[in-house]
């Protein structure tokens, strides 16, 4: 009887250390599985934030030197009208908000420390706050534009002829005062974006990035004939290193 109630505790013994096995190992499986699973969804989650922020970091650096240049040359010509006491006609300036895609940017600040971390999140950071500037100056200079009183054909009385020319160019200073505000923040905006795209880039594989860059070259340069092709070959091969001529044309000549 002692005998078989020995057994019996053994046995029991045994049962009940493979059913802790047997438990423990769910539960760790389980909880690798829930490990894994959370991996590749913060990976998918960087990878899409990354190739969302190449996208907009790129086009702010591809287009926005040549909206600032632009803007410096109208601020050059508008000052030279205010230095002779003239002004042009200014109303037609208008922002319609928003004028450029950040969306990325949003998603991105807004993403969990384990997508984005946080000397990224700083650069970033750092653009998009430029981006509300140049916004903000945007606004700005639409509202002292819809202010702008044109002069009335009838209008007789010298006196109040004076008084609307006078207020129309104390809004035009103001108006090249918030252009020259854009100019500069565009050009910001721009020396940023280039210091923030070489980290971007190290965070991808060679070929992945290469696919990147020549699918966001045909899908944000559109280019009509080969001498504009021409003009861009060498901007290009200098902000993409990775790529060759031959693969830059390809891309410029079949958009999807």
């Amino acid at each position: 009887m002692k005998k078989s109630f020995e057994l019996f505790s053994r046995q029991g013994a045994k049962f009940l250390i493979l059913e802790f096995v047997v438990i423990f190992l769910g539960v760790y499986l389980a909880f690798l599985f829930q490990n894994y699973t959370a991996n590749q969804y913060i990976k998918s989650e960087q990878t899409k934030v990354l190739i969302g922020l190449k996208a907009d970091l790129e086009y702010f650096r591809l287009f926005f030197p040549g909206y600032s240049s632009n803007a410096e040359r109208l601020v050059q010509n508008w000052n030279d009208v205010y230095s002779s006491n003239a002004i042009d006609d200014f109303s037609s300036w208008r922002f319609i908000q928003p004028q450029y895609d950040y969306t990325a940017l949003e998603y991105a600040l807004n993403a969990d420390a384990d997508v984005i971390d946080y000397d990224l999140h700083t650069r970033v950071a750092e653009v998009y706050q430029e981006l509300q500037k140049l916004r903000h100056t945007e606004l700005l200079i639409t509202e002292i534009a819809m202010s702008y009183q044109a002069i009335p054909n009838n209008i007789s009385a010298s006196e109040e002829l004076e008084i609307i020319k006078a207020q129309n160019r104390n809004k035009f200073r103001l108006f090249i005062d918030r252009s020259v505000d854009r100019h500069r923040i565009l050009s910001r905006i721009a020396d940023i974006s280039e210091t923030v795209i070489p980290t971007i880039n190290e965070r991808f594989e060679p070929e992945t990035l290469k696919e990147i860059e020549l699918e966001l070259i045909a899908n944000q340069i559109q280019l009509s004939g080969s001498s504009q092709i021409d003009e861009y070959i060498p901007l290009l091969l200098q902000y993409f290193p990775n790529l060759n001529e031959q693969e830059i044309r390809t891309a410029l000549s079949n958009p999807d």
